[in-house]
């Protein structure tokens, strides 16, 4: 081999090698419940048919009153859009920049974080939104298909059992598209 071809060779193996590209596959872990759930007034389970061609790709959670909403898991925020038909806020965040795994929280006022904010478990993002409401859903994308997951298959044996302790009834499908 020449000189050219080896430095051809190593340009293609580290090429090749480029981690930047690829995603990060370490699904996030739910240590903390979004909402105090001794406030839980009623819920739409994951999976829930809402009408005849959408399931609900999140776990809503129905309040009697207003309550702050915390990450279940550390990550940063990678985005916040504006529900204009209610006046409220979805908070997008990721565990890792590259992470292939997508945490929204959908119906946020009162906003306590920003876009790039790290957070921590328990950290408040805000208040539940109108109607006193939350939801959490946790996507991926595959065959450029987005999914989503029921939050409960991501949590640790507390975040599971203080949500069995109100109902065993929060996820009637595993995976659903959102």
């Amino acid at each position: 081999m020449n000189f050219t071809q080896i430095i051809l060779l190593l340009l293609l193996i580290t090429a090749c090698s480029n981690d930047d590209d690829s995603l990060d596959p370490t699904p996030p872990i739910f240590s903390e419940s979004p909402i105090p759930l001794d406030q839980v007034s009623s819920f739409i389970p994951f999976g829930e048919e809402l009408s005849a061609t959408q399931q609900n790709p999140a776990i809503e959670y129905f309040l009697n009153q207003e309550a702050p909403v915390v990450s279940v898991t550390s990550g940063f925020i990678t985005e916040i859009r504006l529900n204009t038909n209610v006046d409220d806020y979805e908070v997008w965040i990721k565990t890792s920049e590259n992470s292939e795994w997508l945490i929204i929280y959908d119906h946020i006022l009162q906003l306590e974080v920003a876009i790039g904010d790290q957070i921590m478990p328990g950290q408040i993002l805000g208040s539940t939104g109108v109607g006193h409401r939350v939801e959490l859903q946790i996507n991926t994308m595959a065959n450029d298909q987005d999914i989503a997951h029921c939050p409960l298959d991501f949590g640790t044996s507390d975040f599971i059992s203080q949500h069995n302790n109100i109902s065993a009834g929060w996820c009637i499908e595993q995976t659903v598209v959102p």
